[in-house]
């Protein structure tokens, strides 16, 4: 395909990466061989930082990370934060409020470094099952000791994430959720809830850092597979949804490729080179 390709924006679970957490051979290739022509590559997650693999900033073109769903863009080689947006404090009490009231699996990012709730984060297996997944969440967040007696404390709070065993508890919650006036509540999986400031999505995040750099974001190709990547999907000039992404992203996208198991990202970018 002939078109011009300035920036390349990658979610991670369930997109680039297989059902494993794995990025495969090939897909690795592809992304290095646009990075070494001067195309940005971009990994943008509802991780924290932390949670950007080693071996995925080695990469080259990797020069940025979104996380947190675009709550936070970091400069890899310089290793500093250059754009945050936290969610209000009065919003964070009220949904500790909640959190307290229910069985969830919880953690939080604060300056960019992710902290669990020590009482559940013990027993996580209850709420994450897939054990690749889990071992990745336990290795990237800290525990502390009653995180939401203690939330006050921290600094700043730029995103909130839940994890359910039972998906009535989380209707429950979304239902209380409701209070929220200057939050955004949305899932990267089926039986999660993440919770940012409501500017703050990957669509404007990657706005961000194109008029940073310069790039024309009609020349950013996108892929995704959650409603957490709906923004981002919609402000690429070709926004690219996984075969395995839930519906509502599917039906704003320019092309469904084929799975994350599939090598979907590979697929697509093997066509424009």
């Amino acid at each position: 395909m002939d078109r011009k390709i300035s920036m390349i924006a990658l979610d991670l679970d369930g997109t680039c990466l297989d059902g494993a957490g794995k990025l495969t051979d090939r897909t690795r290739n592809i992304i290095e061989e646009y990075g070494r022509k001067g195309t940005q590559i971009v990994f943008t997650t509802g991780r924290p930082i932390a949670g950007i693999l080693k071996e995925l900033r080695t990469i080259s073109g990797t020069n940025y990370a979104i996380a947190l769903n675009g709550g936070m863009v970091y400069e890899l080689l310089d290793e500093r934060i250059i754009y945050k947006k936290s969610i209000d404090r009065e919003e964070v009490l009220l949904v500790r409020d909640i959190v307290l009231k229910h069985d969830v699996l919880t953690d939080v990012a604060s300056s960019g470094v992710g902290f669990g709730d020590k009482k559940t984060y013990d027993n996580a297996g209850k709420y994450i099952k897939n054990d690749d997944f889990r071992n990745y969440y336990l290795s990237s967040r800290g525990a502390k000791k009653d995180l939401w007696e203690n939330i006050e404390k921290l600094e700043s709070v730029e995103k909130i994430n839940m994890f359910f065993s039972d998906m009535e508890e989380r209707r429950k919650v979304l239902e209380e959720l409701k209070i929220l006036k200057t939050s955004k509540v949305c899932s990267g999986m089926p039986n999660n809830i993440e919770i940012n400031h409501s500017e703050v999505n990957k669509g404007n995040a990657l706005k961000w850092l194109c008029k940073k750099l310069g790039i024309d974001i009609s020349q950013l190709i996108a892929f995704g597979d959650g409603g957490n990547d709906i923004d981002m999907i919609k402000a690429a000039g070709i926004g690219v949804a996984m075969s395995n992404a839930c519906g509502e992203l599917k039906n704003c996208a320019d092309v469904i490729t084929r799975t994350n198991d599939e090598e979907g990202v590979a697929y697509i970018l093997e066509k424009f080179i």
